[in-house]
């Protein structure tokens, strides 16, 4: 059943939210005070509609999903549209920057196929990135990706040595499934990354790693 269940949720993962994060020297002393107090900036061209949907998005995450990203969004500089500046396929990309993160968001074309399901992911994917950028040192990095699994679905031929998604892409996805639970059967964006054995134990690691961020 389990085998049925990774290759109905790898078999869907066809359109990309690619990382194009471009981590600072020290991107813990970006997070000052006012920064922790913060919450997301939207560029002036997000519509209302899309704020809300965002927004909406985050407050569907489990708890400790939110406090984490809490910490985090401040940095970040949400812009919507087109997403192909990270990549033909691309629907989102998070490009670091001196003092931030800009993440670009594609929220039509998702909303357009998989609904709110899709942007959810979309949306948990990236500020996943930025979590990882600011929050997750390499020793933690390390463990976290260990239970996840690599390669399904991949050209065993593939130039990158870990198979069809960097560590960084396996951590958004893991860390947007945590954030809600869903595994991303039937969903059709992201990458071919499975779920590791088990979602609680795993964002109860990340939790525990982060400490006192």
């Amino acid at each position: 059943m389990l085998g049925a269940v990774l290759a109905a949720v790898l078999a869907g993962s066809v359109l990309h939210a690619r990382q194009r994060v471009r981590v600072v020297n020290d991107p813990r002393a970006l997070l000052t005070q006012k920064v922790r107090d913060a919450g997301l900036t939207f560029s002036q061209t997000v519509a209302p509609a899309d704020r809300e949907l965002i927004l909406r998005d985050i407050a569907l995450a489990r708890p400790e999903a939110r406090r984490l990203i809490a910490i985090v969004d401040g940095l970040v500089t949400v812009s919507v549209g087109d997403a192909s500046g990270g990549g033909a396929d691309a629907i989102g990309y998070t490009q670091g920057k001196a003092n931030g993160f800009d993440m670009r968001l594609n929220l039509a074309a998702v909303y357009q196929a998989e609904g709110e399901r899709g942007t959810q992911r979309l949306v948990l994917h990236e500020l996943g990135h930025v979590v990882d950028a600011v929050l997750v040192k390499p020793d933690l990095a390390a463990k976290l990706d260990a239970p996840i699994p690599a390669g399904y679905g991949c050209d065993p031929m593939a130039s990158s040595p870990i198979g069809c998604a960097p560590r960084e892409e396996r951590f958004a996805e893991t860390f947007s499934k945590w954030c809600t639970g869903d595994i991303g059967v039937n969903l059709p964006i992201g990458y071919k990354v499975a779920p590791p054995p088990s979602l609680d134990d795993w964002g109860a690691q990340l939790v525990s790693g982060v400490g006192a961020a």
